[in-house]
């Protein structure tokens, strides 16, 4: 396979097991933050939890506009409800790699328990979370994670499993010859990285399938179908497009669909958010790989607050499942969250 003028970077995160102290400071009973914060007391409802320590957690998500960043975030509020003793507050980095290092800086200086971070970049993020680490604070890094390993505890899904999963299933229905097109999410990002390193191992094996275009809609369905109408008027043939994660697979969709050529291009992508299963479901979507939103935002919480309390933590790592029509119905309650 031919990569045009495109370099492959493989991330390697070695996951350790250790232990963590406590954070050496006490959680004030409020906690109030510069960046947009929401504060939360979570109320009591399992006598079984002790609260007569109060533990603090901070936690800064990459963009709360992202469907699938809205679902970490709705499934952690709901999983704070296990822990009465927790006070919580969440931060939007609306997609901004200093933003994001801005409010590790505050919760460091604020002296939270612990940290959950979803990293916008993942390199950008490094010396903030280093730095957290180094002051005693345990850092959990959410989904997406950060190119060295400083000490952090990781929960999420192997990225390049799921551009693995997704070329596969593309490789198949092309019978192994085509032309496909690539749309990524930012450069640099955890995510856009790893998945590109499962789209070329997959592909390597395939001589006969090209990439014809290769480009970042950074994670936005309107991005995607903006790309998508350039690509269509350029004339040249696209059997194919693989999208790192659903809302630019389906912007590509529509535009693929405006150009009355559905029938001849196949479109995937990847997360199985809801938009998603239905497109599936409907036999317009080809494919998406199902990430676990609600398995690793739960397992970000529950690390974190065992972290806070000084107790010893280990990646939660949760594998990607291909979706397609034959299955879909089976993902609507994997991805609906608790009343």
């Amino acid at each position: 396979m031919k990569f045009a003028k495109v370099t492959s970077v493989l991330v390697a995160l070695l996951m350790v097991t250790s232990s963590f102290a406590g954070c050496g400071s006490k959680a004030t009973e409020s906690v109030e933050s510069t960046n947009s914060a929401v504060t939360s007391t979570v109320a009591t409802e399992s006598a079984s939890v002790d609260t007569a320590k109060k533990i603090t957690i901070g936690i800064t998500l990459q963009d709360m506009s992202n469907e699938f960043i809205t679902m970490l975030d709705e499934s952690m509020k709901i999983q704070f409800k296990k822990y009465p003793n927790v006070e919580y507050i969440i931060n939007d980095a609306e997609a901004k790699p200093d933003k994001q290092v801005s409010q590790m800086d505050n919760f460091i200086s604020q002296k939270v328990n612990a940290i959950i971070c979803n990293p916008a970049d993942a390199n950008a993020l490094i010396p903030a979370i280093e730095n957290a680490i180094k002051a005693g604070i345990p850092v959990i890094t959410l989904s997406s994670d950060i190119s060295k390993n400083v000490g952090q505890f990781w929960s999420g899904s192997e990225n390049e499993s799921a551009g693995e999963i997704e070329a596969e299933f593309i490789a198949k229905k092309l019978n192994g010859k085509g032309n496909v097109a690539i749309i990524r999410g930012p450069i640099g990002h955890f995510a856009e990285i790893g998945r590109f390193a499962g789209y070329k191992k997959v592909f390597d094996k395939y001589p006969d399938i090209k990439v014809v275009f290769d480009q970042t809609a950074n994670w936005q369905r309107e991005q995607a179908m903006s790309i998508m109408e350039n690509w269509l008027q350029t004339g040249k043939q696209i059997d194919a497009v693989l999208a790192q994660n659903d809302g630019m697979a389906l912007g590509a969709l529509k535009a693929v669909q405006d150009a009355g050529k559905k029938d001849k291009i196949i479109v995937a992508g990847v997360d199985a958010i809801k938009d998603a299963l239905d497109s599936v479901k409907a036999g317009e979507l080809d494919a998406t790989t199902f990430q676990d939103a609600i398995g690793q935002a739960n397992g970000a919480v529950d690390m974190a607050v065992k972290a806070g309390n000084g107790e010893t933590i280990v990646a939660n790592i949760i594998p990607f499942e291909l979706v397609t029509k034959e299955n879909a119905e089976t993902y609507y309650a994997r991805i609906e969250l608790p009343k």
